[in-house]
């Protein structure tokens, strides 16, 4: 499995687990288009720091390398990672 495969697959699990905490019909998807946390997305603050506690331990076990996703200047702009799926996937593809 190539990398950016593997984190595709991390990133699902870890959305695996947030929905286990959701209630019925909000289970977030985990296509490269699936919003996250956008204006009027599906996330809010609190999931969005447990999607992001989440993620960067299973990065972590996978590649023995920390990545830091909670830095406060990835979550404005249009260029946020934590606006879709893909995105997330991308940025922590491009930072490890």
């Amino acid at each position: 499995m190539q990398r950016r495969e593997k984190i595709a697959a991390l990133v699902g699990a870890a959305i695996d687990e947030l929905n286990l905490q959701r209630g019925p019909g909000e289970a977030l998807g985990k296509a490269a288009d699936t919003l996250l946390f956008t204006l009027g997305g599906p996330l809010d603050s609190l999931g969005l720091v447990n999607l992001i506690a989440d993620l960067e331990g299973r990065v972590e076990a996978e590649f023995g390398e920390w990545v830091n996703l909670a830095d406060e200047t990835l979550f404005a702009g249009e260029g946020s990672p934590f606006q879709s799926v893909g995105r997330l996937v991308d940025y922590i593809d491009g930072i490890l």
